[in-house]
């Protein structure tokens, strides 16, 4: 209440002053922000986790239900929920969500598309989704729920397009670094992918942003690494480079065939036409399918990631494991599952590098550090390849992890990868969701 009496304050002497005091408004309105994504990151991933530990405990306190039992119920009852709540709860004209929904409404901004109401039902659904165990991500939703928030302020407060459009920025910012504790990247994220690397003039209060969300999350929760592997890791030598060159390229292919089999998946529900209900209902039933041959694709907390980067799989399980998470997830998010593609895709990326690491370990045994690296540094390189975002896949691998010897792989396989990816296909796996809707918007 007295922040806002402050900013209100603060708008009155901007309208009698010009623009004097604009910087210190935008920063203080970055720092609530912050504080509000911060607790709001807080209360989703509880709120996730405490979905997924009830519905997977429930079965085994009315009967005897082994985990394969629940791998097959679980996932179909959420199917049949997240169909009944995109029946009944999500109109036709707001089917819009995650980072395509928020670049949309920083293009068309005045509009104010992200509402409470249907930002906290599509929230629900990603619980929903998540919770059951289908194959989706946690950074969507958080970023759809961050840029709400920062909008709302926005347009409750009656600011210009310029300082909605920051506020946007500053609530994505800061949505992603209460949930994954990487206050640079996230702000990287914003001004390399939403912004368009357009707005580095806005780096200050999407900064503050983040790293108030930081402070408040580590605060409650303590400073936790999102992804704690362990391990040794490094290069052998600049020669090994090479190799992670030839990485960079494999992983910008496998972030195409990402990209289009979730629009394929996409295009092939909406074609068939399916009862709301059934179509989610049909992806969970893919997600069973799979998954109850290959357990590790179930990963709502990302230990099988973790599992990947630490131990050196069998070649033929990574490899079924990476076909497998892949149809997984364009089964869910096609269907009408709500969720984002980030964790799957980074799922996907340590796949890749691990099936690499293996080959190159086989064929050139003493040339390389050693497999998990190659791993772990296929996650940054994934989502290099597929967001067009090699600065911020290089900093964010690096925060999840807190390792920083692998910098030099890191960057060039994202380098490379998003090279590779941008060539064979021009969209990015967000701007690919808003080109789409851009078009529906068209027709109509």
């Amino acid at each position: 209440m007295v922040y806002m009496y402050i900013l209100r304050k603060i708008k009155d002497y901007n309208g009698r002053f010009g623009t004097k005091y604009e910087n210190l408004e935008m920063m203080m309105l970055a720092t609530i922000v912050g504080l509000i994504t911060g607790i709001v990151s807080i209360i989703f991933n509880k709120s996730l986790n405490i979905f997924h530990d009830v519905i997977f405990n429930l079965p085994s306190i009315i009967g005897d239900f082994t985990i394969q039992k629940k791998l097959l119920i679980i996932p179909l009852l959420g199917g049949i929920l997240v169909g009944i709540i995109n029946k009944y709860l999500i109109s036709d004209d707001n089917r819009g969500f995650g980072v395509s929904q928020v670049m949309e409404e920083l293009r068309d901004i005045n509009h104010f598309k992200m509402k409470p109401k249907s930002v906290l039902i599509k929230t629900l659904g990603t619980i929903v989704t998540l919770g059951s165990g289908l194959s989706a991500g946690r950074q969507g939703p958080i970023v759809h729920l961050g840029g709400a928030i920062g909008s709302n302020i926005g347009y409750r407060f009656g600011y210009s397009k310029k300082k909605i459009g920051i506020l946007i920025g500053c609530g994505v910012s800061g949505s992603i670094a209460g949930i994954f504790n990487t206050p640079i990247a996230a702000a990287l994220f914003v001004l390399e992918v939403l912004m368009h690397k357009e707005h580095l003039k806005y780096f200050s209060p999407i900064v503050i942003s983040s790293l108030t969300s930081v402070i408040v999350t580590r605060w409650f929760i303590g400073d936790k690494l999102f992804l704690a592997v362990s391990g040794n890791f490094g290069f052998k030598s600049y020669k090994e480079l090479i190799f992670y060159m030839v990485l960079g390229i494999i992983l910008g292919i496998i972030s195409v065939f990402y990209i289009r089999m979730i629009e394929k998946t996409k295009k092939l529900f909406k074609k068939i036409n399916l009862n709301k209900i059934i179509s989610p209902i049909i992806g969970a039933s893919v997600v069973v399918a799979i998954g109850y041959k290959l357990p590790l694709t179930f990963d709502i907390h990302h230990e099988s990631i973790m599992k990947i980067v630490e131990e050196n799989l069998d070649i033929k399980l990574l490899l079924l494991l990476l076909i497998g998470k892949t149809v997984t997830t364009a089964a869910t998010l096609g269907s009408g599952g709500i969720g984002g593609v980030f964790m799957p895709g980074l799922y996907i990326g340590s796949l890749g590098g691990s099936i690499f690491g293996n080959i190159i370990s086989n064929t050139f045994p003493s040339q390389i550090y050693n497999i998990n690296t190659y791993a772990l540094v296929g996650i940054g390189g994934m989502f290099a390849g597929f967001s067009n975002a090699p600065i911020t896949a290089t900093i964010m691998l690096l925060e999840l992890t807190n390792n920083y010897s692998i910098i030099f792989p890191v960057l060039l396989v994202s380098t490379v990868s998003s090279a590779t990816a941008n060539l064979i296909y021009e969209e990015n796996i967000y701007s690919m969701s808003l080109q789409k809707n851009k078009g529906s918007v068209e027709k109509e």
